[in-house]
């Protein structure tokens, strides 16, 4: 893959994350990559190719995350820490997830982005309600909902504290991480 590209999608979530996705436009990206718009155009026709490229980006990266921990023989409450603290550096770098980020502009968004977007949540809420019901099973956690119920609640928890956050200003995220995660202690 081309350098250029790969800068253009980082620059591209990065915006996303921090502006949203209709806040931004190719221009912002090749001003601050010193490059013509033409340029990005080359790489991504059109900004829905962009902003779907970004998504499966994502994806992908939740897969291969996934992989690692299973490979590394990462317990229950070791992946669910995993998870948390991808939430706790995105608070960190002052960015809302992927999913926070393009959820406000849903209805904007072209078939495809909406398409591996809500692929990606699915993903995402799937493999969190197997991994709650695993570490229930096991003794890890325990909670009394089902485990899809929540997955629901954790997600849609660290999806949106990072909206509020940005809200707010100044947020305890270190100790609002740990009572997602305390809520699921024996």
């Amino acid at each position: 893959m081309s350098v250029t590209r790969e800068k253009i999608l980082e620059l591209g979530e990065t915006l996303i994350r921090t502006k949203g996705y209709n806040a931004f436009s190719y221009q912002d990206i090749s001003s601050e990559l010193g490059i013509k718009n033409a340029a990005v155009h080359y790489y991504f026709p059109s900004k829905k190719n962009l902003g779907t490229s970004i998504v499966k980006t994502n994806i992908q990266r939740f897969e291969e995350m996934v992989e690692n921990m299973e490979s590394r023989q990462f317990d229950e409450w070791q992946q669910l820490e995993a998870l948390v603290k991808i939430y706790i550096k995105s608070h960190r770098e002052k960015k809302k997830c992927v999913v926070g980020s393009f959820s406000p502009d849903i209805k904007t968004l072209d078939e495809s982005t909406q398409k591996e977007l809500k692929k990606m949540v699915e993903m995402i809420l799937n493999w969190l309600a197997k991994l709650l019901e695993k570490g229930r099973d096991r003794g890890v956690f325990s909670f009394a909902d089902s485990a899809e119920s929540k997955a629901l609640v954790i997600f849609s928890s660290l999806v949106a504290s990072l909206q509020l956050a940005a809200v707010l200003g100044k947020l305890d995220y270190k100790s609002y991480s740990q009572s997602i995660l305390d809520d699921l202690k024996p």
